[in-house]
């Protein structure tokens, strides 16, 4: 989920009332399983669409949402959507404090060490690219030196792997933005040289863009963060027959094409005509 949730030295007064807060309010979680025998899926409560979307703090799908629902309904097992902000769902999990949970992750993130087991096929593989509208950034991006020196925006609290360490030794000047319509509105007003991130969840994100696209290109930047699959994760105290059936479903799903078609819901094919044109795609 590629968010960090360390504590720095001018929260620690409150952490310790904190931690009794959140060790309270799972309990729930944990008396739904073990009586109905359902599944608890747990939903980040912002800034994570189009994986899972919230409307009003409940969920209301998303490609991952849509996936889950899908996939236990095939196998005949309900499932409970829980939206949790992040730092209380990371801290619930290696606290032993959901049952029967499953939530997304992948290797690089490494979310719920000891605790998740990732499913056997993938939903999908990511792709990081950069909306700019500077004409001299080279495309694609091949190595850090086309980078260099240049002003970046993301997602304030996510990890980036290279683009992270180049910005700690200095390379390039990061840009923290909170949501999606910030870091679109620099790159539209041209305040910063681009806004990295996953090419499914910009393109979702550009699509409700009221700001103006005419200048926005995109470009790729495998070479710096490497393509990777991103899974289900599943609770390791699941039994074992359970997990089998999981596995699988997505198989089928795969293999069926279900899991590209709930892709497509999301993420449009192509981008607006004018990104399309000078991406050269």
């Amino acid at each position: 989920m590629r968010v960090g949730c360390g504590v720095g030295k001018a929260d620690r007064g409150g952490f310790w009332g904190w931690l009794l807060i959140l060790a309270l309010i799972p309990v729930a979680l944990q008396a739904d399983d073990g009586e109905t025998g359902s599944i608890n899926y747990l939903v980040v409560d912002s800034r994570v669409g189009p994986f899972q979307l919230i409307r009003e703090g409940a969920s209301d799908g998303g490609i991952i949402s849509d996936i889950v629902d899908e996939l236990f309904h095939g196998i005949g097992m309900p499932v409970r959507h829980h939206v949790l902000p992040v730092n209380r769902l990371l801290y619930g999990v290696a606290q032993g404090q959901f049952k029967h949970w499953v939530a997304y992750d992948a290797p690089v993130w490494d979310s719920f060490p000891g605790r998740g087991e990732y499913a056997r096929q993938p939903l999908f593989q990511t792709r990081h690219i950069m909306l700019t509208c500077n004409d001299e950034v080279a495309s694609p991006v091949r190595s850090m030196a086309d980078l260099e020196g240049l002003s970046i925006a993301t997602l304030r609290g996510f990890q980036y792997l290279g683009l992270d360490q180049a910005a700690e030794q200095g390379r390039i000047r990061p840009v923290p933005v909170d949501d999606f319509e910030s870091g679109l509105a620099l790159v539209s007003l041209q305040r910063v040289d681009g806004f990295v991130e996953m090419a499914s969840r910009l393109r979702f994100y550009l699509s409700g863009f009221g700001g103006d696209t005419s200048c926005m290109r995109e470009v790729d930047v495998s070479a710096i963060i490497p393509n990777y699959s991103v899974y289900l994760s599943m609770d390791r105290q699941l039994p074992a027959e359970t997990r089998r059936r999981i596995n699988q479903q997505l198989d089928t799903m795969a293999r069926t094409g279900r899991l590209s078609q709930i892709w497509r819901r999301y993420v449009p094919d192509e981008l607006p005509q004018e990104i399309n044109a000078k991406a050269g795609h």
